[in-house]
């Protein structure tokens, strides 16, 4: 018995269909090739508090970008792009603050602006000083010194309770400069301040509306050789400053967060609906059933 066999015509796909299924199939692997590395990237990609970058500056805990890196909104740091490149800064009551880092353990290193006395070129810059009250924030005396850019003033800083703070006496100066100064030790925390400029050495009716300027200054950045800091002139603008801050305004629990990934594709459901990262699930638990 001679056995074969055969099909017809009609069961073979078409050469039209073969093309259509290769086509499709050559589409589909070039897909999944050009989308396995971003998805590897993104199941990977993992930001640990504590250890977050904003252009060459590490974010310290308990700072921090994405919202699971921090417990108060007075930590969030915005990473912003400017003219310099990715910046990071936090807002304490309206105005912000560039971060530079961190050298101590619960400080964090910000850009101070410089207050001015006497300077109408300046217009609001002069304006820009920083109110930490009602924040965590104060400026601690263990950390930062007191500096003055002027001639032949009395520089004195006061808090806004009038308590007195400390002061210096800027040398006098020549020809009309106004790049010589002083520096001094604070004597205490404080959250605001003000400052006044009495001129020491008159010898003129305009001595007493020369330019000067005051500000706080990280003291690390205070070399003993030097009447101020490397870099500081009467057009300097900002100054490193150390911030410190009290825990108790987060509670219990303090500030800190413990450090620990995210998960930028995790996803959480409730019912059949699904939730991907920033969102979350607060799993509650109600007495009653009607509250649910």
């Amino acid at each position: 018995m001679t056995c074969s066999l055969t099909q017809s015509p009609s069961s073979f796909p078409s050469k039209k269909l073969e093309a259509q299924m290769g086509f499709q199939l050559w589409f589909y692997f070039i897909i999944l090739f050009l989308l396995c590395p971003i998805l590897q990237s993104t199941e990977s990609q993992q930001a640990i508090c504590g250890e977050e970058v904003c252009g060459n500056v590490t974010i310290p805990s308990p700072f921090g970008i994405h919202s699971r890196c921090y417990s108060r909104s007075w930590f969030r740091v915005s990473c912003r792009q400017t003219h310099k490149g990715e910046k990071p800064f936090i807002s304490i009551n309206d105005i912000d603050l560039e971060l530079l880092g961190s050298l101590f353990q619960d400080t964090i290193l910000i850009k101070n602006p410089v207050s001015y006395v006497n300077c109408d070129h300046k217009g609001e810059v002069g304006n820009s000083t920083v109110n930490l009250t009602g924040t965590p924030f104060f400026f601690s005396s263990d950390y930062n010194y007191f500096g003055s850019v002027g001639c032949g003033n009395l520089a004195t800083i006061f808090s806004n309770e009038a308590d007195p703070l400390g002061g210096c006496i800027q040398p006098i100066c020549g020809d009309g400069a106004s790049e010589s100064g002083c520096n001094n030790r604070i004597s205490g925390n404080f959250t605001s301040n003000v400052v006044n400029m009495t001129a020491m050495y008159p010898t003129g009716k305009d001595d007493d509306k020369r330019c000067a300027s005051a500000f706080i200054f990280s003291r690390l950045y205070f070399r003993e050789d030097y009447p101020l800091p490397i870099g500081i002139h009467i057009e300097t603008t900002h100054v490193p400053a150390t911030l410190s801050w009290n825990s108790t305004y987060c509670g219990d629990a303090g500030c800190e967060l413990g450090p620990g990934p995210i998960n930028f594709s995790s996803e959480d459901s409730c019912g059949n609906v699904t939730f991907q990262y920033p969102f979350e699930i607060i799993h509650q638990h109600y007495h009653n059933g009607w509250s649910e």
